[in-house]
């Protein structure tokens, strides 16, 4: 039982292993030389300037009206008011 137990998981890790000397082929395409980077970066900043301009959710809610300030002073509850005793 211990032996069909022990084969069983042994069998069952490489699976999802690949083999250490399994190398990928190699690339077809070559690397982008510098020129062609600069190239690509610049007809990607060109369209990115060309874009309109995202409307945000925030810019159709006006903003509200600042508050004035109040000359009342609020109240600030005593400890007589607030039913606490106060320990000595």
């Amino acid at each position: 039982m211990a032996a069909a137990l022990a084969l069983l998981v042994a069998g069952c890790s490489e699976i999802g292993f690949p083999a250490v000397h399994d190398m990928p082929a190699p690339r077809a395409d070559t690397p982008l030389t510098p020129d062609q980077v600069k190239q690509a970066t610049d007809d990607l900043i060109s369209q990115r300037d060309h874009q309109p301009q995202p409307v945000s959710a925030t810019a159709s809610v006006p903003a509200p009206a600042p508050q004035q300030a109040s000359l009342q002073r609020t109240a600030v509850p005593s400890p007589q008011t607030t039913g606490t005793v106060g320990r000595q």
